[in-house]
């Protein structure tokens, strides 16, 4: 893994000398359970662990004699073994096999790395939920289809944030029960010269249950739950990370990740600000998967025993936790630095003519026409050509878009003109329907006549002030918004 994404406590879980030191924990722990049994003199586990406790293991030695003999943990049981005397040398890896010392350190660096992950994300979540108190009044146009839908909170959007966070919270959790297992059932898991009150004793002491029923290694399917949470916990942080990149769009952005003091954007183009920590989770998201999907291949194993799963999980895993952990980190630095721009969310309401409210507006116009035995359908018609009409342009702006220069001169004349032009003022649909202010649209079927109708028709249900009341209470936002302290109470007890 790039430095650049390492995790210092991950790198130390994974270290060779973690491993190592945890393979000679288990070999001990098989040893005083044999004391624990009866099987073996207390005496002899103590000089044993007093030797191998007092001399460190030699790592570049057994790296050379790694080379040598092909075989890792026989390599690491020469090296320990040449500071026995012959007379002890016989209790270490007694009845054993390499998987039989492996599994328990192996599923005890995932356990490690896996709390750090939940720290880690439950971090997050407090950050954000700390945000959705902070900006629990603060409205914003939510969007689907990346279209301007209703009002919303923006604390109401970092809510659905933390729910999702929670939610693979929640279910990386649930995955922690399969690392309660780990064996030492020998070279066909079927226990051969192992006597199975050996292994049950030997996990107790190490924190673990048997698993009956392995070949010569755990089912890696204990495994796939936890890779596959991991992976979604970078692809939830993908998410968040892209409606942050969608609101840091320039123009009028709604959202900006942190930006430091002396940060450069571009090397070309000074006034940038680049979204460059949000876009990486997206990498990050592809580097997950990738991980993920080596780690689900490698469950498949021929008979009693492969070896075409060790190199997968020596890379996949502690590069999958350094992912997670890095992205979680990277992920709640933006959070906490996030710069919002209520000002301009506010002008995109503005701007948006009161057509958030265009559901409720057909709903109560539906309401009105009925008495007049007119359908649904005419009072969907009737907002959509308001929408349209609100929205359209006037004046210079529409000149501007209907011209396309054929030269570069007209092009900047263009430019010098919409540099001129004051912001226009719209009406909205709040006003255009009441008033009867409708106009025909050539992006609608709708008729002159048809709309000359609709107008009267409008002008006279509106004319009773106890309808113009109700009309004009939709569209504020604490109508909108009437329903959020649901949210809060149900999610946050708020």
């Amino acid at each position: 893994m790039d430095e650049r994404y390492t995790i210092e406590k991950i790198t130390k879980i994974w270290s060779t000398e973690n491993k190592l030191s945890l393979w000679q924990k288990t070999e001990l722990m098989a040893i005083k359970a044999r004391v624990i049994l009866g099987l073996v003199a207390e005496t002899i586990f103590l000089k044993i662990e007093e030797t191998l406790k007092r001399i460190p293991i030699d790592i570049p030695w057994w790296k050379n004699r790694d080379k040598e003999i092909r075989h890792d943990l026989n390599a690491f049981l020469d090296e320990r073994l040449r500071h026995l005397t012959e007379e002890l040398q016989r209790y270490l890896h007694e009845d054993m096999t390499s998987y039989d010392t492996e599994e328990p350190a192996f599923v005890c660096m995932l356990r490690e790395s896996v709390q750090i992950v939940i720290r880690s994300l439950e971090e997050v979540c407090k950050t954000l939920k700390a945000m959705a108190l902070k900006y629990r009044y603060t409205i914003m146009n939510a969007r689907t289809h990346g279209q301007e839908a209703k009002l919303q909170s923006f604390g109401k959007r970092c809510l659905t944030w933390y729910v999702i966070l929670q939610l693979d919270l929640n279910n990386l959790k649930n995955t922690v029960s399969s690392l309660k297992y780990a064996k030492l059932s020998g070279a066909a898991g079927n226990y051969g010269d192992m006597d199975p009150a050996v292994e049950i004793e030997t996990l107790k002491q190490l924190g673990f249950e048997p698993l009956y029923g392995t070949p010569q290694i755990l089912p890696r399917e204990l495994f796939a739950p936890l890779a596959q949470a991991l992976c979604q916990i970078v692809q939830s942080l993908d998410k968040i990370a892209t409606d942050i990149r969608l609101g840091a769009r320039s123009g009028r952005p709604i959202l900006q990740e942190p930006f430091g003091k002396k940060q450069k954007g571009s090397s070309a183009m000074p006034h940038k600000k680049n979204t460059i920590r949000t876009e990486q989770m997206e990498g990050m998201a592809r580097m997950a998967r990738g991980y993920m999907n080596m780690i689900l291949e490698a469950i498949k194993t021929w008979e009693e025993r492969a070896i075409e799963q060790s190199c997968v999980e020596r890379v996949a895993w502690p590069d999958l936790f350094h992912v997670v952990v890095h992205s979680l980190k990277t992920m709640n630095a933006v959070l906490t630095g996030l710069t919002v721009y209520p000002d301009n969310m506010l002008l995109e309401i503005a701007d948006s003519c009161g057509t958030y409210a265009s559901e409720e507006a057909k709903k109560l116009l539906r309401e009105f026409l009925a008495e007049r035995g007119l359908s649904s359908e005419v009072a969907y018609r009737i907002v959509q050509l308001a929408a349209f009409n609100a929205l359209e342009l006037s004046g210079g702006f529409q000149r501007l878009r209907d011209g396309i220069p054929s030269t570069i001169e007209e092009a900047e004349v263009a430019l010098k003109e919409a540099s001129s032009l004051d912001r226009p003022r719209r009406e909205s649909i709040q006003d255009i329907i009441p008033l009867g202010h409708l106009r025909h649209s050539p992006q609608l079927e709708a008729t002159e006549k048809e709309i000359e109708g609709w107008n009267v028709m409008l002008f006279t249900i509106f004319s009773s002030r106890r309808i113009r009341d109700r009309w004009n209470q939709i569209f504020r936002p604490s109508y909108q918004l009437r329903r959020e302290p649901f949210l809060y109470e149900k999610i946050l007890g708020k």
